[in-house]
């Protein structure tokens, strides 16, 4: 989230919602005279207009989307350009008229055509002004010559003029053709490099390099993907090309800052966060006051608790008082019943025999005693400890009677018995543990810093062991481990040995057979189910006394558990992969050894962080492929390497007085002007006068240029202008050559002649 200011760069949902275009209707005026018709016919961009105006009068994306939605029409429908996003069920029909930057789907390129026509209003048959095109560098004959067939037989236009968008792009900055110089034209799919000298493009010498923008899209994801894979949300192309273009920088030297990235002096301060949306957290925003009315309201719900557990525990003496005066009643009138009258009355109260009465009347006394003492604030007196005279004589001097009364005597006086040892050993264990507390709080009181050594050591010694178990059980987690496979060998032979086996193993070990497949299948492998109890308890154990000793260091030497914590952050935030990834945030423990306050905004900004992507190396990484092509996996020369090469083909060094950047891709990333020059100087002689430039408007200046281009030369635009008659007599591929445009080979080439495809 930090850049060097601690900004929070927040990362569009999408692309802007999509307005309907207006179409034009003066198409009747500008007509008028002939007025060219300028399309720069780009892979990612198509834009149209007429070569009397300044700008172009449409600019939309070059995507065609033909579905179908039964809620709106029956009918297939058709969206084109930035009204493929009008409709989500129209995102998946996507086409595009481009492959690598060659048009190949014409009926796509049609669909925009129509488009192109409609929104500037013509409703003629036929055009009836000449059309200026832009095309790719060397474009295939077949690609052009179908375009050809499309315009001049399906939309019978009088006349097509195709020129190279970059070169046109150069035109508009220089006002000519006669500067030389070199063009780094680079596009979405991909970038030429055009030398011009002898007023002209030659392209028998360019170079073409197989990255764009679209190649910076993809290699961003990639390095994304790999640096956070498991990122909760998905990053879409367009995301990630505007990642690209507001955040991507060209190092003046790579390695020299790579270097600093690694040594994380420069780290902090160029690395860029990015926050994507995030789910907000449940918080509790209620004021002090509300806060301290809640607390006032549970202590009264409290107090009414208690109050009603008191109300029921009297309502429940008073109907043991009632009970057991029923009970003396029984008991008082017995002589004055028969024996029949008697049992009856007992069984009316729930009891079977006289003596159930006795002990039903003394447990209800009891009660009522306990309840009158508490009432009154007596204390319980202390029970007689019970005796067991019958425990100690010999069973010839009792009768039947006396015998199975001594046998109960002899069960109680062994429970007896066993409770006393147990509270005998309860009473040595709380005296022995308060005279270590005792003897803990001299020690503390006496020597304090010996005394806090030998705590922080038992702390350790805990998370020692707490760390091992964990590593322990993360290795037998895994079936494939040595320890895991050492410990299923052992429940095996266990297994094998046990007595108790079943049937078809006892059978099978009695006639030799000692194999084993216990393990073999997963199965067998839930019995560390039953055997991790252990394990659980000791964790637990473990945890409690972790908890004793942070509370006492927490009372007696918090820095102390503050200090912890620092260290622990410090030895993650100083690993490479965390500044990565992390940047320069703090770390957060998982287990901090210090209490911390979290309140709403640490909620907040925990939540945020797992929707947050960092991006340093990045910056300078993605815009480097088009220097280092091996950076992706691309079997070419860099962008220095290509420059050097055509200089040294054509012969003329003074191609770098003018080295000029324009187009879509690279040429917008910052840092690519300084980045040229210093490559440049780096291989040629000493004192050679070096420019580089970058066009006023890399995206619009191609269509600018072909539109200025039909008026200021306004005889090489009308020789360059293939007509009807042209098409039918030289073929579709034929091209009329100009400054700006391709070459044109005739089939068949001559022997002694180079086509763009042999070079």
């Amino acid at each position: 989230m930090t850049a060097k200011d601690g900004t929070v760069y927040e990362i569009p949902d999408g692309p802007p919602e999509p307005t309907l275009g207006k179409p034009f209707f003066d198409y009747a005026t500008l007509s008028q005279g002939g007025t060219p018709l300028v399309i720069d016919n780009g892979s990612g961009m198509c834009r149209a207009g007429w070569a009397s105006e300044a700008d172009p009068r449409l600019e939309f994306v070059s995507m065609v989307s033909k579905y179908r939605n039964r809620k709106v029409s029956a009918d297939q429908l058709l969206l084109v350009g930035n009204d493929v996003h009008i409709d989500p069920m129209a995102k998946a029909s996507i086409r595009s008229a481009f492959d690598n930057g060659i048009v190949t789907n014409f009926d796509v390129m049609e669909n925009i055509f129509d488009y192109v026509f409609t929104m500037l209003g013509c409703v003629d048959e036929q055009i009836a002004q000449p059309i200026v095109m832009t095309e790719a560098v060397c474009t295939p004959y077949t690609s052009r010559k179908h375009m050809s067939e499309l315009l001049l037989e399906g939309y019978n236009v009088p006349s097509v003029s195709y020129g190279i968008d970059s070169v046109w792009s150069y035109y508009k900055n220089t006002g000519s053709l006669d500067t030389d110089g070199i063009i780094v034209g680079s596009g979405n799919t991909a970038s030429h490099l055009i030398p011009i000298y002898d007023a002209r493009a030659n392209t028998e010498h360019c170079k073409r390099i197989s990255l764009g923008a679209l190649s910076m899209e993809d290699y961003l994801l990639k390095l994304l993907q790999l640096k956070y894979p498991n990122f909760p949300m998905k990053i879409t192309d367009w995301q990630s090309r505007e990642l690209v273009k507001r955040y991507s920088v060209v190092a003046e030297d790579y390695d020299r800052e790579l270097s600093c990235y690694l040594a994380g002096d420069d780290l902090a301060s160029k690395d860029i966060t990015v926050q994507f949306p995030f789910p907000m957290p449940t918080l509790d925003v209620r004021t002090e006051e509300e806060i301290q009315r809640a607390t006032e309201r549970r202590r009264e719900l409290a107090k009414k608790m208690q109050e009603m557990a008191a109300k029921k525990r009297q309502e429940k003496v008073e109907q043991r008082a009632k009970e057991l005066e029923e009970l003396l009643a029984i008991r008082e009138s017995k002589d004055q019943m028969e024996a029949g009258e008697f049992v009856m009355r007992l069984r009316q109260v729930g009891l079977s025999k006289e003596r159930d009465l006795d002990e039903a009347i003394a447990s209800a006394q009891q009660v009522v005693i306990r309840a009158q003492n508490k009432e009154l604030g007596i204390e319980p007196e202390e029970k007689d400890a019970p005796t067991f005279p019958l425990v100690g004589i010999p069973d010839e001097e009792l009768t039947d009677a006396q015998k199975q009364e001594k046998r109960k005597q002899v069960f109680l006086k062994g429970s007896h018995d066993a409770r006393e040892r147990m509270r005998v050993e309860k009473e040595k264990e709380r005296a022995k543990q308060e005279e270590l507390a005792r003897a803990d709080e001299q020690r503390r009181l006496h020597h304090f810093d010996q005394w806090l050594a030998d705590l922080q050591a038992k702390r350790d010694e805990v998370i020692t062991r707490m760390d091992e178990r964990r590593i322990r059980r993360k290795e037998l987690n895994d079936r494939r481990s040595h320890a895991s496979q050492v410990r299923m060998r052992g429940i095996a032979d266990l297994a094998a040995t046990e007595p108790t086996a079943n049937v078809a193993g006892n059978k099978r070990r009695r006639r030799g057979d000692q194999d084993d497949d216990f393990g073999a299948e997963d199965d067998d492998w839930n019995v560390y189910r039953d055997i991790s109890k252990e394990t659980a308890e000791e964790d637990e154990e473990d945890e409690a006394e972790l908890e004793k000793y942070n509370k006492q260091l927490e009372q007696h030497a918090p820095d102390y558990l503050e200090s912890l914590d620092r260290i622990a952050r410090a030895k993650i935030e100083n690993t490479t992969v965390y500044r990565f990834s992390e940047g320069r945030q703090p770390a957060i423990l998982d287990k901090p050894a210090a209490p911390q306050k979290v309140d709403n905004d640490v909620i907040v900004a925990r939540a945020a962080r797992e929707y947050q992507l960092h991006l340093n190396v990045e910056r300078i990484r993605v815009p480097e492929i088009i220097f280092r092509p091996s950076l992706v996996g691309l079997d070419q020369s860099g962008l220095l390497e290509t420059i050097e090469g055509i200089v040294r083909r054509t012969g003329h060094l003074s191609l770098v007085n003018n080295v000029f950047v324009t187009g879509g891709g690279f040429a917008q990333v910052s840092g690519i002007l300084e980045r040229l020059k210093l490559d440049i100087q780096s291989v040629v002689p000493v004192g050679t006068p070096i420019s580089v430039r970058r066009a006023a408007d890399p995206l619009r200046d191609a269509w600018r240029g072909a539109a200025l281009w039909c008026t200021n030369e306004a005889e090489a635009f009308k020789a360059s202008r293939i007509t009807r008659e042209d098409y039918l007599e030289m073929g579709g591929e034929y091209i009329r050559e100009h400054g700006a445009s391709n070459r044109y080979y005739s089939f068949p080439a001559s022997t002694n002649s180079s086509s763009p495809m042999e070079q």
